[in-house]
């Protein structure tokens, strides 16, 4: 009888993150891959043809019998224990008769979420008193670090299995990373491995950004889908090959949005002074700044790390300057596609921009929040789009995104001093929408607070800060008395006559706290003066 096994990946996040430092959070993202891929972990376990799903930290693979499949099960456990000590892994098989196939997969994945439920945790023994601890998580240590000429000098110098093993893949981790560069090893760029490699600048205060994109509604899709096989009493062979091909262009889907991020990066960096400097170009221009090179290879390093890649999963960290760019970018992506079988797949964006050196894990923690705030925003206008959704500075552990907002963004308990989360919308013209945000509130050369009109007032930008705070009328008559002043100086509809829209909620504090924020990158290949129509 055909079974079906499923594996299921369990705390990525805690894995991943485990470690504050940037090579270690990549080495531990890289094991989740190599967990469930078909060249990874699964390699000489399983035919090709035999994985139906293999991305994201899941896998869905078919044996002709369960003893083939507890075979697999032992000799794969086996091997997560050796190579990536520390990550959990749920597995399930599923007798299936010929001609269920559809409704196995069903099972199997019902199955999966009742094991993780349901499963005792594990509790092992974490040390003694004369056991060395890992520098880098307090773990019990048991190897000397691999990079350190005299490692037992020095208490950095020891590390857990988990760590020493993230580090051990250095080679194999940048070669994961590299096909995402046009030129592969040759290329003139590369990712960096150290956060003071993301374009920081010396002596100023920097802030990264954690970008997390996730696709909207995905797992209702497959359902439908599973549920319409089964209903139809599809052939095996046929679902099989469907099931496969839809979960192939989904894992593409995320690989082409990394892709258009990388791109745009690249395409920004002014080649004519490349031996110079590397200058990154985007309005305004004063944001700009320089990319980093490293000494040992002579590449510049680019401002981004991607960290999670997995079906229509996708995270990066990268200057903070540029992640609201990127976030759109990546977005974009998706607003094109076109799944087999379960059609266009939209996805939200949360972006925390924080200091340099906050945790990893509050910071993925804070993105994923409000990625899902976006995804909320989607369904309270049943838009079919792509949402976006950001927050600047730290945040309180245990607290949520409306938690916040209530503190910091809310006037007189009535007046919302925010309209996050933004609809990514369909041009600058769009009101409410993040290209409106961005194009149009921001650097409209007319009404736009970063445009030439408002150039030569930005004490008057800066301002806006506290009037919101209020209300209408003292907006309403700040604006009326610089107008006597400036008969030029106005804001963009709808929110012109007092910076508030349907005097319930207001863009005017997003937009001026991202004055001197939001990089828009542009292709340095543009002519200086010129702008071609492009959705910002």
């Amino acid at each position: 009888m055909p079974v079906l096994t499923g594996i299921d990946i369990l705390g990525v996040q805690r894995f991943v993150f485990s470690s504050n430092r940037l090579q270690d959070v990549v080495g531990g993202s890289f094991l989740v891959h190599w967990a469930t891929a078909a060249d990874g972990a699964l390699r000489d376990l399983v035919s090709g043809g035999n994985i139906l799903l293999a991305a994201g930290g899941n896998a869905i693979l078919e044996f002709s019998a369960i003893d083939k499949a507890r075979v697999f099960a032992a000799r794969y456990s086996r091997r997560i224990y050796d190579k990536a000590p520390g990550l959990e892994v749920v597995i399930r098989h599923r007798n299936y008769e010929s001609g269920g196939l559809a409704q196995a997969l069903q099972d199997v994945q019902i199955d999966l979420a009742k094991m993780k439920k349901d499963r005792l945790p594990s509790v092992p023994l974490l040390g003694l008193s004369v056991t060395a601890s890992c520098a880098e998580t307090g773990l019990p240590a048991t190897e000397f670090n691999p990079s350190d000429s005299k490692p037992q000098d020095t208490a950095q110098g020891i590390l857990s299995d988990n760590i020493w093993m993230r580090r051990e893949q250095s080679e194999l981790v940048k070669g994961y990373w590299q096909e995402f560069l046009k030129d592969g090893q040759d290329s003139q760029f590369d990712f960096p491995s150290e956060l003071d490699q993301l374009g920081r600048d010396k002596g100023d205060t920097s802030l990264i950004g954690v970008v997390h994109v996730d696709g909207n509604g995905v797992g209702q899709k497959i359902k439908d889908w599973l549920s319409a096989q089964v209903d139809e009493k599809k052939d095996d062979e046929i679902v099989g090959k469907d099931y496969h091909k839809w979960s192939h262009s989904i894992d593409q889907l995320g690989q082409k949005a990394l892709q258009a991020v990388v791109d745009r990066i690249v395409q920004s960096v002014d080649k004519s002074k490349f031996e110079e400097k590397a200058p990154l170009c985007g309005t305004p221009e004063r944001l700009g700044f320089k990319l980093n090179k490293e000494k040992k290879s002579g590449k510049w390093m680019l401002p981004l790390r991607p960290v999670l890649l997995g079906g229509d999963d996708l995270t990066f960290i990268c200057d903070g300057r540029i992640a609201l760019d990127l976030a759109k970018t990546a977005l974009g992506v998706f607003e094109g596609s076109d799944i087999p079988h379960l059609g266009s797949i939209s996805a939200s964006a949360g972006v925390a921009i924080v200091g340099v050196h906050f945790p990893f894990a509050r910071a993925y923690e804070l993105a994923e929040k409000l990625c899902s705030s976006a995804k909320q925003k989607l369904k309270e206008t049943t838009s079919s789009g792509c949402a976006l959704d950001w927050h600047i500075g730290i945040a309180r552990p245990g607290k949520t995104v409306n938690d916040i907002r209530k503190k910091h963004y809310q006037s007189n308990g009535t007046s919302r001093l925010t309209c996050r989360p933004y609809i990514l919308g369909t041009g600058k013209d769009e009101e409410e929408t993040w290209r409106w945000l961005s194009g149009t509130l921001l650097d409209d050369p007319h009404c736009g607070i970063r445009g030439e009109v408002w150039s030569d007032h930005r004490s008057k930008v800066k301002a806006f800060a506290g009037l919101v705070h209020e209300g209408t009328v003292i907006v309403n008559s700040s604006l009326d008395a610089w107008r006597k002043v400036d008969d030029k100086l106005r804001l963009p509809d709808p929110i012109d006559h007092d910076g508030f829209i349907a005097a319930s909620r207001t863009p005017v504090l997003d937009a001026v706290e991202l004055v001197d924020l939001h990089l828009v990158l542009k292709d340095a290949g543009e002519e200086e003066g010129s702008k071609p129509e492009v959705k910002q």
